[in-house]
């Protein structure tokens, strides 16, 4: 964690630097920072992002656009940009959960049918509801992306029912909700952050770990895990938050522009959909994994239908309800 934090604090310096001090007559600098494996759905959605700023003409405003794995963990980056030492960032909706705690109700398990019905959400009086809760922690919820669902991946034997789950060491987000929900279905829960996911897995300090499709192929978590098992029990989105203060010392045209571009880079991560997943399950094939696609989820959720009333107490029923309603 110390080295990350070293690596984040010279990314930023360079990032921060370039803010303070812009030459006489050069665009305003705004720091875009993610971290994602190559090609991931927060890439996809930050330069998507950048593409849309550039076309809608606001030469004045120029993204200093930063990725990839060697930046820190997303918990770090999301810390950088509360405080202001990055301009914007493009996160898993379960880390920007940490600092606003209303977000999390994303995270709930079986919660949304598809994606379709998880879009309707977010763009919807939820999502709205939901931005309004960003402001007092020094933040702007500008969009709301698509990470995907997130199913298992293990070295150990194929997750058909939650019976499989027991004794396995399974990598989580250190998030509340992901913990609680993993002991339910009765698996070892190791939170840790993702950067460090990888050589867990192939050292065998863990055996198996959860993300969606494009995350678990473009991370080649084949190379350290055998079986992929389509459960799809959370929804995962992306968050496009800024800072509150560099956002509201914006121009308004300026902000509207961050915004279109933000919704731009959100569109990009909902359209890839199917296609592109069964593309990556083919990829994960090759590389030798086997697919569980069939997986019955009733057992899965009814086993964490104790959790239930913990949930009804963090978000409200009245939102489960609107949310399980929303067509």
């Amino acid at each position: 964690m110390k080295l990350q934090s070293i690596r984040l604090a010279s990314a930023i310096l360079v990032l921060s630097l370039r803010v303070i001090a812009p030459a006489a007559g050069a665009p305003q600098m705004v720091s875009l920072v993610f971290n994602s494996a190559p090609q991931g759905p927060q890439q996809i959605g930050s330069d998507q992002f950048t593409r849309k700023l550039a076309e809608l003409g606001e030469d004045h405003l120029a993204i200093d656009e930063r990725g990839g794995t060697t930046l820190g963990s997303e918990t770090a980056i999301l810390a950088a940009t509360r405080g202001g030492v990055v301009d914007i960032a493009v996160l898993s909706g379960s880390v920007v959960s940490s600092a606003v705690p209303e977000f999390g109700v994303f995270d709930v398990p079986f919660l949304f049918r598809d994606a379709t019905q998880a879009k309707a959400v977010a763009d919807g009086p939820v999502g709205q509801a939901l931005g309004k809760r960003f402001a007092d922690k020094g933040l702007v919820l500008l969009a709301i992306g698509k990470q995907g669902f997130r199913n298992i991946t293990n070295s150990k034997r194929p997750i058909r029912t939650p019976e499989d789950l027991k004794g396995l060491k399974i990598r989580v987000l250190p998030n509340e909700v992901y913990q609680m929900t993993f002991k339910a279905l009765g698996a070892e829960v190791v939170p840790m952050e993702f950067t460090l996911v990888y050589s867990a897995l192939k050292d065998g300090r863990i055996d198996g770990q959860e993300n969606p499709v494009m995350t678990i192929a473009t991370s080649h978590f084949e190379e350290v895990q055998k079986y992929v098992s389509l459960t799809g029990h959370f929804f995962a989105p992306i968050a496009f938050v800024a800072n509150r203060d560099m956002f509201h010392a914006l121009k308004p045209a300026d902000q509207a522009a961050i915004i279109a571009a933000a919704k731009a880079g959100a569109e990009a991560t909902w359209k890839a959909g199917a296609e592109e997943e069964a593309t990556k399950l083919d990829q994960l094939r090759k590389g030798g994994m086997e697919i569980i696609e069939k997986v019955d989820t009733k057992p899965f959720i009814d086993a964490v239908k104790p959790l239930e009333p913990e949930f009804e107490k963090r978000f409200g029923k009245d939102l489960l309800a609107q949310i399980r309603a929303t067509p």
